[in-house]
């Protein structure tokens, strides 16, 4: 009886310690990919803060593609000066909320 009441004991105590060692491993795993996602998350805020420059450079370009393009195009290039003033006045109205 005590024998047996011996083996289950390490039984467990073995059971244990595999335990351990996968917690172990788990953590390691988890601290690993924490560091993989906050380098993924930089990546993602550098490529959306590239794809903002170039979308304001985009909006540029096509401004002065309508201001340089014929009369025709004339009411389209004020349109696009009247929505890039707009959108300065609403930065200077946030602004002055600070």
């Amino acid at each position: 009886m005590i024998i047996e009441q011996t083996e289950l004991l390490e039984g467990i105590k073995g059971k244990i310690e595999t335990v351990k060692a996968m917690l172990q491993e788990q953590k390691g795993q988890n601290q690993d990919l924490n560091v993989q996602n906050e380098a993924l998350q930089r990546e993602v805020q550098e490529k959306q803060s590239r794809i903002d420059e170039l979308e304001e450079r985009n909006q540029k370009l096509s401004l002065v593609k309508g201001i340089l393009a014929e009369s025709e195009n004339s009411d389209e290039a004020r349109m696009k000066i009247n929505r890039i003033v707009r959108e300065i006045d609403k930065c200077i109205a946030l602004l002055n909320r600070s």
